[in-house]
């Protein structure tokens, strides 16, 4: 440890020893302007082109730059909304600069997403991009930034809380959107025990985002694993570029047909940057809190196993309700099968809090004209509702993050550590089903309770009465107070779901909650090598990553040879990855190749190769038409590979080898759960051990041939066209999907009794494997996009998608395709009505669709949406006023079975902006 502090001392001293001697060969000064207005652009950034050497303007519009390189030197200058310039400066003293900048359109707009590294016009990138900049992210009408997404091309969202959408493109979209990665600054947001972007709960304040760049469908051959329906880069300001102070206030309220009154929200965050030495160190720090009333799912007359039925279906006596907990196991009793009294979601919710909060810091050093180290850190965590199998309150939920990164111009390396915790999450099904237990054991007490009482024998329950049998066996007064159901509101209810809360699923004695203390490791490279090989665009990386993780044996099966639940020792579960690519990119005329390979290798699965084939060809400097031949793969996620869950519908079982082996449920090891739910309703009964039939017909059980679980596989082909037309600016895309081993789910009976921490699993059981459909899915669709400029400022813009998958006919494996055949998108803005005011208008509607999952089946009825804001700046406290709201036009709506009915938000915002920029 010596050793290593003198190095990381010498290594700091040498780094002062650089910046010290970095003395300025050449001075620049001048001023940046508006060319419509003619004032000072506070704010705009100057780089010296081929470096990361760069300043910014003061507040009225002004600049000095001091640089050690000596002309001449190519100057850079950029600001939001505006053309980038380059100006080549040959005099060592060049003064009073004057630079006149013009509006920017579409055709100037840069991204990074199609090659990682290297920045090139949006019109040129190789595979379909769709980009949100600062302007775009700062005038939508959404009231949290990240909500924009909703209205882009080719997005699908679903809503299972406030703060918590689920982003998704080209179909086959779930709650836990396993298939889409989401990179902030560079490092996957997704939590490692859940393995799914968790949205914007732990992302980048308002103040701090600069860009959205979000390209749809596969693009695993540059990003590797996971990155197979689509990813999206999120970005951060850097704090050379944007200095200062700034500060937001929001504030408003929800309110919905659900909800029945309106709540308040608000969101608060402040961020200051600044840069010292010569524009050669800076930092930033952020800090942002929201807090709302999360949206209601309170639906307790639809039946979950029969959510299309229009009656109230809540009076049979195996009801298991939408969103009531511990009414999901069905009971057969022999005069009815039956299901336990649920209990309310809103009843057993500690609180509907959406609540969130999140800070970072950040601190840059420029080591040389061309070499940057930097450090962040960031932060969130807070309250939301997430749904799977189950649904599940996020409580106190925190996600950190650690980066060190060093990057030049045509390079960088970093590394990152993602950290969760779960706080005091719960299980809300395990909550009702284990307070239910609680009070009353169904096998000791309720069910003979309520089998005396139909039968006729407990008093004033006359016999055949199944309602007033249900009552009597949840209240039984000859029990003592605490072994009856207790009322939502009471002393005794509190303390019920308190005990259960607080105790751990899957533990000794059982509970809801569940622990997640999980790490991801990731180090990363990419290199440009363009420059020096000259003849072609090349880029190189690679990277290696470490999943460590530990759920205490609530989720994970960490111990499953444990003599006893209480016995285990559970240890933490570590799966290592790797991959490396290179892509090439030659311009032949007008036409430019790109070709990409890329080659993953993960510890528990065969090596995966992914190429890329894409070309553009340029009709002329406003018209250009692409097309590309894409592949991707995604790999078992870690709950695929090693979950043992019990669930309502069976336990979610991880079918790696390594994991589901004990079992003997896969390779033939079990009936498919619609011949063993067709045997059992014939009488059938197995032997609990051998698997052998008692009674009933054995030839019903058909015998589902499961393999462990493999790599899934997809194949895209797709065209596309970006054009201007003067004013009318088009973007069009169609694409051809195919999948192969496509992962999905499968409820299997296994046939023999096995053991699980030395608890009998009798045969028959029910078991949720991960299982790859052995028919090659395909799905297709279009994208086309619309943006004309009317008159006097006057924007309207537009957005049409169709996406449509071929029959599946395994019908065993839940595929889940969950995405609408037809979504629109319209808007109208004038971000310059007057001087000072701006608006901004948008619709969205999409059409009804068929949701799967493993919650259940359901006919997602058709919805639209219109949100709307106008802002007001008030250049004296160089701050902009926004007034707006969503879904003004009223009428609840919801994303998929189990959702929340989404109402409207309405608001009110006061940004302050030390630049004004």
């Amino acid at each position: 440890m010596e050793k290593f502090y003198k190095l990381l001392l010498g290594t700091l001293l040498m780094m002062v020893l650089v910046a010290s001697s970095a003395f300025a060969q050449t001075t620049i000064s001048g001023s940046i302007k508006d060319g419509a207005s003619g004032e000072g652009l506070a704010g705009a950034y100057i780089i010296v082109k081929g470096t990361i050497f760069g300043t910014i303007t003061n507040p009225d519009g002004n600049f000095e730059l001091k640089i050690k390189q000596a002309p001449p030197v190519t100057l850079v200058f950029s600001f939001i909304g505006f053309k980038t310039q380059e100006i080549e400066i040959t005099d060592a003293n060049t003064s009073s600069l004057q630079i006149t900048m013009e509006e920017s359109t579409v055709l100037d707009e840069v991204v990074i997403s199609g090659t990682t590294i290297i920045e090139q016009s949006v019109m040129v990138n190789p595979v379909t991009v769709e980009k949100l900049n600062l302007r775009a992210l700062r005038e939508t009408p959404a009231a949290e930034y990240f909500d924009a997404l909703k209205s882009v091309k080719g997005v699908q969202v679903s809503e299972g809380s406030l703060n918590f959408p689920a982003v998704n493109t080209r179909g086959f979209a779930t709650i836990a959107n396993v298939r889409f990665v989401q990179l902030i600054d560079g490092m996957d947001a997704s939590a490692p025990l859940l393995n799914f972007p968790t949205g914007n709960i732990v992302g980048i304040s308002e103040l701090d985002a600069e860009s959205m760049e979000l390209v749809p469908g596969p693009s695993s051959a540059l990003y590797g694993p996971n990155a197979f329906n689509g990813i999206l880069l999120m970005q951060s300001k850097s704090p050379f570029k944007y200095q200062g102070l700034s500060a937001q206030f929001k504030t408003g309220m929800t309110t919905s047909d659900a909800q029945g009154e309106a709540f308040p929200m608000f969101n608060f965050g402040v961020r200051y940057a600044k840069s010292f030495m010569n524009d050669r160190l800076a930092f930033k720090i952020n800090f942002s809190i929201q807090d709302a009333a999360d949206w209601r799912s309170n639906d307790y007359k639809t039946d979950r196993v029969n959510p299309e039925s229009t009656i109230d279906l809540s009076g049979n006596t195996n009801f298991d309700g939408l969103n009531l907990y511990g009414d999901e196991t069905q009971i057969g009793l022999g005069v009815a099968t039956v299901t336990r009294t649920g209990f309310k979601e809103e009843d057993v919710l500690d609180d509907y809090s959406a609540r969130s909060m999140k800070y970072d810091a950040a601190l840059h050093y420029r080591i040389t004209d061309k070499l940057e180290a930097s450090y962040n850190y960031r932060f969130g965590g807070g309250n939301s509702i997430y749904q799977g199998t189950e649904k599940y309150a996020l409580r106190d939920f925190t996600q950190e993050f650690h980066k060190l990164e060093l990057k030049g111009s045509n390079f960088f390396v970093r590394g990152y550590l993602t950290a969760t915790d779960d706080g005091d999450s719960y299980n809300l099904s395990a909550l009702g089903a284990y307070m239910n237990e609680t009070y009353a054991p169904t096998a000791t007490q309720w069910a003979p309770d309520y089998l005396n009482a139909y039968n006729g024998y407990a008093p004033g329950v006359a016999a055949g009465d199944h309602d007033a049998a249900r009552a009597y066996a949840d209240i039984n007064p000859t029990r003592v107070a605490i072994q009856q159901r207790p009322l939502p509101g009471t002393q005794a209810f509190k303390d019920l779901t308190d005990k259960v809360r607080n105790q751990l699923f899957q533990g000794a004695p059982p509970g809801a909650s569940f622990v997640d203390n999980s790490r991801l490791w990731h180090a990363q490279f990419n290199y440009d090598l363009s420059s020096a090989i000259k003849i072609v665009e090349l880029q190189v990386g690679g990277n290696f990553r470490r999943y460590d993780l530990f759920s205490e044996a609530t989720v994970f099966n960490e111990d499953p040879d444990a003599t006893s639940p209480a016995e285990r020792d559970p240890q933490r579960i570590v799966i290592d990855e790797f991959g490396a690519f290179a892509q090439i990119a030659k311009a032949f005329g007008p036409v430019k190749f790109t070709g990409s390979m890329r080659y993953d290798k993960n510890e528990n699965f065969e090596g995966q190769v992914t190429p890329r084939l894409a070309a553009v060809y340029s009709l002329n400097e406003n018209h250009f038409i692409r097309g590309s031949f894409q592949t991707g793969f995604r790999n078992p996620d870690t709950q695929a590979s090693f979950i043992y869950f019990p669930s309502s519908s069976g336990t979610l079982l991880g079918s790696v080898e390594a994991n589901a082996a004990r079992y003997g449920v896969h390779n033939g090891g079990g009936w498919t759960q619609t011949s063993y739910n067709t045997f059992r309703a014939g009488g059938g009964t197995l032997d609990p051990v051998t698997g052998s039939v008692l009674t009933g017909n054995g030839t019903l059980l058909v015998e589902a041939n499961i393999p462990y679980v493999q790599p899934e596989q997809l194949t895209t082909y797709e065209v596309g066209y970006k054009g201007q037309f003067d004013k009318l600016f088009m973007d069009f895309n169609g694409y051809y999907n195919q999948y192969k081993d496509f992962i999905g789910g499968q409820i299997v009976a296994v046939k023999e009794g096995t053991l699980h921490q030395n608890v009998a699993v009798p045969a028959g059981s029910l078991y949720s494997l991960y299982a790859n459909n052995d028919q090659t899915i395909t799905s297709y669709g279009i994208g086309l996009g619309v943006s004309y400029d009317l008159f006097k400022g006057y924007t309207v813009n537009g957005n049409y998608n169709y996406a449509t998958v071929e029959d599946i006919l395994n019908d065993e494996n839940r595929a889940g395709f969950n995405t609408p055949n037809h979504k629109l998108n319209i808007g109208l803005s004038n971000r310059k009505l007057t001087k000072n005011i701006g608006f901004s208008v948008n619709y969205r509607w999409q059409d009804t669709f068929l949701w799967e999952s493993s919650y259940g089946t359901w006919n997602v009825p058709a919805f639209g949406v219109f949100d709307a804001q106008v802002s007001y700046r008030v250049s004296s406290i160089k701050s902009i006023v926004k007034l707006g709201g969503n879904n003004i036009l009223g009428g609840d709506y919801r994303t998929n079975l189990g959702a929340p009915f989404v109402g409207q938000i309405y608001y009110v915002s006061i940004t302050f902006d030390q630049f004004f920029n």
